[in-house]
């Protein structure tokens, strides 16, 4: 806990070096003070928090190839699947929200639970429900209506207009079926 706390004042010295709010000397001499003489230089630190950053993106890359392989060339019980999914989509969403406030990475990560989503809506209509055509257009309904929200909540373009576009999809499908 006390590192963490170390790790978030650091930062914060940083960010007022960078944007001028104490003169440089100020902030050289409490990065010195609050680091305890260790060796410490910017650019470690920056580097040190892209590694993170591209850790996390490598992970919620991973975890898609990961969700489709767990669903359709695995002998899993259904409710193990489920069970993997959702923990997917779970660490995607909290991860996301972790970064949404660095604004860094998040629309990636929130993209990737979104599609997690659909293929697990998917997934519950052919088990639960055979597979039933207005269960399936009800489930991607919901689908678009989640990501209508996402979009309008979190200004996303993306997913307003993935919205519009699955709800004229999934109407066109009503029309003609």
């Amino acid at each position: 806990m006390k590192k963490e706390k170390k790790e978030i004042i650091i930062h914060e010295i940083l960010v007022w070096k960078e944007n001028h709010m104490l003169p440089p000397h100020y902030c050289d001499y409490l990065l010195a003070l609050y680091t305890q003489g260790e060796e410490f230089t910017e650019s470690g630190w920056r580097a040190r928090r892209r590694r993170i950053h591209l850790t996390a993106a490598s992970l919620a890359i991973l975890l898609l190839p990961i969700a489709v392989f767990v669903l359709y060339f695995t002998e899993l019980s259904f409710i193990l699947q489920t069970v993997i999914l959702t923990s997917f989509v779970g660490f995607l969403l909290l991860t996301a929200i972790y970064f949404s406030r660095k604004k860094i990475l998040a629309p990636l990560l929130f993209m990737g639970a979104s599609v997690m989503l659909l293929l697990l809506s998917l997934e519950l209509n052919t088990q639960f429900f055979n597979g039933n055509v207005f269960t399936l257009y009800g489930l991607l309904f919901f689908n678009c209506l989640l990501w209508l929200y996402t979009g309008m909540k979190l200004r996303l373009l993306y997913f307003t207009i993935s919205a519009f576009l699955g709800f004229i999809v999934i109407l066109s499908f009503i029309i003609q079926g």
